[in-house]
């Protein structure tokens, strides 16, 4: 069992942690300077005399593995050199107030840019633990939140975590996870400015919020595009419904609507994705070929009726031509 739901256990001994001393404020990134997978990592954490470790290591494929569980202290943040940031508080072991993460790193100089999957488990990984911790997503400060090792310690680890995309994990958590990145669509969309893009291949646009819901929904690959296609039409109104609108997608159809007065999906935010069975995001085809197969069944029911009758008008006339009764005698 883990803290993380993506993370693999690879716990170290508790007698190398301060056990159920943690009161987590800050998380602290880390980079290894060496090592080449997370499970390696862990292996060296589960044995170093130094007994260092951190909470968590996160491969370059994407692995996340625990090595210390949250409410434990670990061993990498131990203690503060001059110059450190100003608003860490001295005197105290902050290893019991913080949450560390490892990235690997083969280069010595922590100078290998994460890969693709290695920062989105990361990010994932932060804004999770953020969450169930109420830790500030953004820069640290005295009231807590995320920082480098460098900030404890600027002489021994001036260098680390080296180039972590700072920027990146800041407008991820800004924006509330990754969005999909108008460079991304391949020439699918033009953007118009002012949250709206326009599909290059259909001439519909979208944007606001069902844009943001676009642009986030599915959680990879290339979102929105993969996983709802292209515009099918603009946001079109939802008789009835005061500021609800709904837009065809290829592959859905999504509702704006705030006040979730059409629909409540279960942890649906204010766009949603729309009954295609029934209600207003039906296609309307459904019910032009609902309507065509009525009528193919009333034509069927005449015809058997027609039917009926012929056949009725045909036993008449076989007994009416019948052939007289030969006389007996």
């Amino acid at each position: 069992m883990t803290d993380y739901a993506g993370a693999i256990p690879m716990y170290v001994d508790r007698s190398r942690v301060f056990i159920d001393a943690n009161q987590p404020k800050w998380i602290v990134i880390h980079k290894t300077a060496g090592f080449h997978t997370a499970q390696e990592v862990a292996n060296y954490f589960a044995t170093n005399a130094e007994m260092t470790s951190t909470h968590y290591v996160v491969g370059q494929d994407g692995t996340v593995v625990q090595c210390v569980r949250e409410q434990d202290g670990a061993g990498g943040n131990c203690c503060l050199e001059p110059g450190h940031a100003a608003f860490l508080p001295e005197g105290v072991n902050l290893n019991l107030f913080t949450i560390s993460i490892e990235h690997v790193d083969p280069a010595t100089d922590n100078s290998t840019p994460l890969t693709d999957a290695q920062k989105r488990a990361s990010f994932r990984l932060i804004a999770d633990i953020c969450e169930r911790h109420g830790i500030p997503r953004r820069h640290g400060d005295a009231n807590g939140g995320i920082i480098g090792h460098f900030e404890l310690d600027p002489i021994s680890r001036a260098r680390c975590p080296g180039n972590y995309p700072w920027n990146e994990l800041w407008a991820f958590l800004e924006q509330g996870g990754f969005m999909l990145d108008i460079q991304a669509t391949r020439g699918y969309f033009t953007d118009l400015g002012n949250n709206v893009w326009r599909c290059t291949k259909t001439g519909y646009v979208v944007g606001h919020g069902i844009l943001d819901f676009y642009r986030r929904y599915g959680g990879d690959a290339l979102y929105g595009l993969t996983y709802l296609g292209l515009p099918l039409s603009n946001e079109t109104p939802v008789t009835g419904y005061k500021g609800v609108v709904l837009q065809r997608f290829e592959r859905g159809v999504v509702c704006w609507d705030p006040g979730h007065q059409v629909d409540n999906p279960p942890g649906s935010g204010p766009a949603y994705l729309m009954h295609l069975d029934r209600g207003p995001g039906q296609d309307p085809r459904i019910f032009t070929l609902q309507q065509q197969v009525a009528t193919l069944q009333q034509q069927v029911n005449t015809l058997k009726q027609e039917v009926d009758l012929l056949k009725q008008e045909l036993d008449a006339q076989e007994l009416g031509s019948g052939s007289p009764a030969k006389p007996t005698g």
